[in-house]
C-alpha cells in the first residue's frame, strides 16, 4: 500500500508540474522599401525578402513605406532590417555611421546608367538658365517630390548652383507626384518650370519647352541593412551577391519595381567612396 500510496504522489507531483515554456519563435526579418505611384513596391520586394529568409532560415514580412524619408526614419527606430532605398533615402541614411550598413548595389549596364538623369525644362520664352534667373520671382516651379531624386533633390542642387533657392525664389513650388504628372503639368499650363527624369521626357518631348539643365547620371543607391545581433548584414552582403545563380527572381522583380534599375542582372559591391550628389553635365 505504502508503494502504491508513493507512486501516486509521484504522479501527481508530476502533473502539477509546469509545463516547460514553448520555444519564443524568431521575430520576423522586415524587409521594406518606399512606395510609388503605379508601381507595386510590394510585389517587387517580396522575392528579395523570401530569398533573403531562405537563406537565412529566418521568417520575413514586407513593408511599404509612404517615402525614402519614412524608410530611413523606421530603419534607425529598428523597424525595418533590410531597405531598398533610393539615392535620397541612401544618402539621408548616412551609412557606415551609426547602426546601418551598405549592402550591394544592382549593375545596371552602363548605356541604362548614363539615361538616368534629372532635367529641369520649362514653357514659353524660358529658353536660357539666364532667362530662368532673371524671370523666377514669377514663375511656378514643379517638382515630383522632395523625395525624389531624378525628380526632386538633385534638380533642387542644380537650381541652388545657378544661384536660385526654390522655396524663395519661385512663385510657388508644388510636388506632382510622379514624373509624368510633373512633365504633364507643364503641358497643361499649370506649372512654368518642372524638374523630372530625363528618360520620361526624352521619350516624348513636348512641342514648345525648353531644356534648361540636365543633371550627370544619377546613381542607384544601395540597399542598406540594419546592423544587431538578430540581422547578418555580413551574411545577407553575401547572399546578395549570389542571388544571380541562386535565384534571378530576385532581380527580376527588383526591375519591375525600379526601371533605372534597367537590365540589371546581379548585385554588385557598394562603392568603397560614399555616393555624392550628380552634378550638371
Amino acid at each position: 500500500m505504502r508503494f502504491t500510496r508513493s507512486r501516486f504522489v509521484a504522479a501527481a507531483l508530476v502533473l502539477l508540474a509546469p509545463l516547460p515554456a514553448p520555444a519564443r519563435e524568431a521575430a520576423p526579418w522586415v524587409v521594406a522599401t518606399y512606395a510609388y505611384p503605379q508601381r507595386d513596391r510590394a510585389a517587387a520586394i517580396r522575392p528579395l525578402a523570401d530569398y533573403l529568409g531562405h537563406r537565412g532560415d529566418q521568417p520575413v514580412r514586407v513593408a511599404v513605406l509612404p517615402s525614402p524619408t519614412a524608410l530611413v526614419d523606421a530603419l534607425r527606430r529598428g523597424e525595418v532590417d533590410v531597405a531598398v532605398p533610393n539615392l535620397h533615402g541612401y544618402l539621408q541614411a548616412r551609412p557606415g555611421s551609426g547602426e546601418i550598413r551598405a549592402l550591394p548595389v544592382p549593375d545596371v549596364p552602363a548605356a541604362q546608367a548614363d539615361r538616368y538623369r534629372a532635367v529641369i525644362v520649362a514653357r514659353g520664352g524660358i529658353d536660357s538658365i539666364q532667362a530662368l534667373q532673371a524671370q523666377a520671382a514669377g514663375l511656378r516651379l514643379v517638382l515630383v517630390g522632395a523625395d525624389s531624386a531624378s525628380g526632386g533633390f538633385v534638380p533642387v542642387a542644380g537650381l541652388r548652383a545657378m544661384g536660385l533657392r526654390p522655396q524663395d525664389d519661385f512663385d510657388s513650388v508644388a510636388h506632382a507626384g510622379s514624373h509624368a504628372a510633373a512633365l504633364q503639368a507643364l503641358v497643361e499650363g499649370h506649372a512654368d518650370v518642372a524638374a523630372l527624369a530625363a528618360d520620361v521626357y526624352d521619350a516624348a518631348p513636348p512641342a514648345g519647352l525648353h531644356e534648361l539643365w540636365r543633371s550627370a547620371p544619377i546613381p542607384p543607391g544601395p540597399l542598406l541593412c540594419r546592423l544587431a545581433d538578430t540581422v547578418p548584414c555580413d551574411d545577407i552582403t553575401a547572399w546578395l551577391l549570389e542571388a544571380h545563380a541562386r535565384d534571378p527572381s530576385v532581380m527580376a522583380a527588383l526591375r519591375a519595381g525600379w526601371p533605372e534599375f534597367g537590365d540589371a542582372r546581379v548585385f554588385v559591391p557598394a562603392p568603397a567612396t560614399p555616393v555624392d550628389l550628380p552634378r550638371a553635365d
